[in-house]
Formats: C-alpha cells, structure tokens, sequence
C-alpha cells in the first residue's frame, strides 16, 4: 500500500501537513533543490488533507488495481479513466486518503468470477476494486499476491502519447514527465498512479485530452523550478517522495502541468 511521505525537517509526532514553509526568509529563487521538494511534498500533502469539497465523504478508503500485464500507455489511460469515472464523494475520500492503492498480479475476468465489482478497462488487462475500506479489499490481497516486473521499469525513455478515453477530443494537452532509472516496476505504478489519479479527480486531466509522458532517467529540479513554485500549484501535479538510495532526500519521481486550472473547463 503506497503511503503519503514524511519530509525531511517534519518534528517527531507533527502532523507533516501542517507545518509552514521551513525557510519562508529564503527567496525563491536561492532555495536549493531539496528545499523545493520538500515544500511542494508539503503542499501536496495540504491539499490532500483540505480536499477537493465541502460535502461528507468516506475516510479510510484505498483501491486495488488487478493486472496480468503491464503496459505503460494503457495503464496510463486506465488510471485516468478510472480516476475520472468516481462519484464525486469517492473520489474525495480517495484523494484525501493519498489515493493509497495496491497491485495485484491476476487476470482481471479470473477474478472478477469471485470478486465481482471491479471496473474494467476496454481492451486492457486492468481492474480497478474500490475505493474501499482496508477490511473489504483484504480478501483480494490475501487470494493475489503483488504484482511484479522487471526493476529497473521496462519502458523506453522519450515521449509517449497518450488520450483520455470516454469522450471526444478536447483539445487539452497534458505535459507531465516521469523518472524512470532505479524505478522498479512496482515503485513505477505506485508514483504514476499517484501522479495520473490525484491530477484527474483535481481536473486537471479530463476525458478526451491528450497527455504527453516524457520517460526519463532522472528528473532534475533544477529543470522544473517553475513549476515547482507555489503560484503554479493550481495547474501542477508532482510525485515526491524519498529516493531509496538516499532515504534522507527527496527525489521528484513525476510532474504534470495541465493548460487547465484545478477544477477548470
């Protein structure tokens, strides 16, 4: 189960969202790299606490998502179409929870003959159980065990085109770029489902658009300081979290930037 990360600086016992600007004296423009990071990570953990709305929704919940394969194009358009296709109230209470998700090795119709519910993706071997409580999703992962694949992730580097199935073409384009070298399959779906999920139920990603996935070795913050700024977070998605090599650092594993703001048409 992916789980929201603790940034670096964060006192024992506080609440990791809720702490300010750790260097609000620095200007912007003279942070270093990791100060960037740990200060988008934060605000991404903010706006995941404040929620999309004002209505009541589930806590808790979490998703699985059942694959017998993996390709990087569908699972794209698969997790969009499936974050997309929520209730609203679902939707919040997901995406409040961190959009906390599973991958479960299966074959989608083999199961689905005894964990009926899942929603599946045209032409894709995917099946999405949730959101749900813990308790209900348990018995999948106790019959399936995680899904696993090649480490580092099998994915050729350079751009890769991808549209929002479910409806007609909208003329939006969605930029993002993800970080690829020492990614294990299992870490890949657990930072573009982030990414992919929490930019659709924002809207930034709607239904026919199209969104260009630049696959890179690294991503160099350096390179995205603007969008890392705070007055671009309503048109930015980003995936940080520690790098594995360096638990201490953080290390930005995607960003998205939409030509549509949060909750815009």
């Amino acid at each position: 189960m992916s789980e929201a990360w603790t940034p670096p600086g964060t006192p024992p016992g506080a609440r990791h969202d809720t702490q300010p600007d750790a260097r609000p004296h620095v200007p912007y423009e003279a942070r270093s790299d990791a100060d960037l990071l740990t200060a988008a990570a934060r605000a991404r953990l903010r706006a995941a606490r404040d929620g999309l709305g004002d209505g009541s929704v589930p806590w808790g919940v979490g998703v699985a998502v059942v694959m017998a394969d993996l390709d990087a194009a569908t699972f794209i358009a698969g997790a969009a179409d499936f974050a997309l296709g929520l209730p609203a109230d679902l939707g919040e209470g997901w995406y409040r929870a961190f959009t906390r998700t599973v991958f479960l090795a299966g074959r989608p119709a083999t199961v689905a003959a005894r964990h009926p519910g899942g929603r599946t993706t045209a032409g894709a071997p995917y099946a999405w159980y949730g959101p749900a409580r813990r308790g209900e999703l348990r018995s999948l992962s106790r019959l399936l065990r995680a899904f696993d694949g090649p480490a580092p992730m099998d994915v050729a580097t350079g751009p890769m085109t991808v549209t929002v199935p479910g409806g007609q073409p909208s003329g939006h384009v969605v930029d993002a770029a993800v970080a690829i070298g020492g990614v294990s399959t299992g870490a890949y779906l657990v930072h573009v489902h982030h990414l992919v999920a929490e930019a659709a139920l924002r809207g930034l990603i709607r239904r026919g658009d199209t969104l260009r996935v630049d696959h890179r070795k690294s991503l160099d913050p350096a390179e995205f300081r603007d969008l890392l700024a705070p007055a671009r977070a309503d048109r930015v998605q980003t995936r940080i979290t520690r790098d594995p090599s360096e638990p201490h650092h953080p290390r930005l594993y995607g960003v998205l930037e939409s030509n549509r703001l949060q909750g815009g048409h």
